[in-house]
């Protein structure tokens, strides 16, 4: 009963409208272990899957073992959509990062009751507009900036407001490994790069927390490296408003 009242809640914050009483019904509550792949590139399930305890990645590995991290997914965020509408194998893998639990939703049922509706449709154009527009700013990135550069646009990405400091926080902090893959780097430039950052009072080093203590310097550094006036910590809101349905 908890399990159900926890899908019901995160449902209706990651769907629009009716969408999530619709959709609940449907889904199956599946419960797993930390490092456990969830979803496997190139496998012909089209099921969606909505987080509702947890955090999981999405990652993309090539035959020769090289590992592109795209982004972590939380408590109310989806994955698995992109099969769901075109039938096609999974474009990427799913770790669980711990224990974690899922809703899984057969993917004909959520494709048909996001596309019921004109609000659900527009929610879903939405979603895969916002993931076009992060890949894009991602492509860029690595083919434009060097590597500190990447860096700095990924933490103020991972980061989020902190009250108490009036700065912002990655907590838990990834790995420098893991920052890595998210760059197109080697573990040893992203410890480099830190520590210049935490030299300059940048950002503070903690076991498994990174704290931004100068938002605005490090943002200055995007700005400059981009050639861009524009505030790097707006662009990411927007983003992820438009990932939420929220914003046009």
């Amino acid at each position: 009963m908890a399990h159900q009242l926890g899908l019901v809640a995160a449902a209706r914050r990651a769907l629009p409208g009716d969408l999530a009483d619709r959709l609940s019904p449907h889904a199956t509550v599946l419960r797993s272990r930390g490092g456990r792949l969830l979803l496997n590139v190139g496998a012909p399930s089209t099921s969606v899957h909505l987080v509702l305890e947890g955090r999981v990645q999405v990652v993309v590995c090539s035959g020769h073992g090289g590992e592109v991290i795209l982004r972590d997914l939380a408590a109310g965020d989806l994955f698995g959509e992109l099969s769901a509408i075109d039938g096609r194998p999974r474009s990427t893998s799913i770790v669980a990062l711990g224990d974690c639990t899922v809703a899984s939703i057969p993917g004909p049922a959520f494709r048909d009751a996001a596309c019921a509706t004109p609000e659900g449709a527009l929610w879903l154009a939405r979603r895969l507009t916002a993931q076009v527009r992060g890949l894009t700013e991602r492509i860029l990135e690595l083919n434009t900036l060097r590597v500190p550069a990447r860096l700095h646009c990924e933490l103020l990405r991972l980061s989020t407001d902190d009250p108490e400091t009036g700065g912002r926080t990655i907590d838990p902090a990834p790995t420098h490994a893991d920052l890595a893959a998210r760059v197109g780097t080697h573990r040893e430039a992203v410890t480099r790069e830190l520590r210049w950052l935490a030299g300059r009072n940048i950002l503070a080093q903690h076991r498994r927390r990174i704290e931004i203590t100068d938002v605005p310097a490090l943002a200055k550094l995007v700005r400059e490296a981009k050639g861009d006036d524009r505030d790097p910590l707006e662009d990411a809101a927007a983003n992820d408003a438009r990932m939420l349905g929220t914003t046009a």
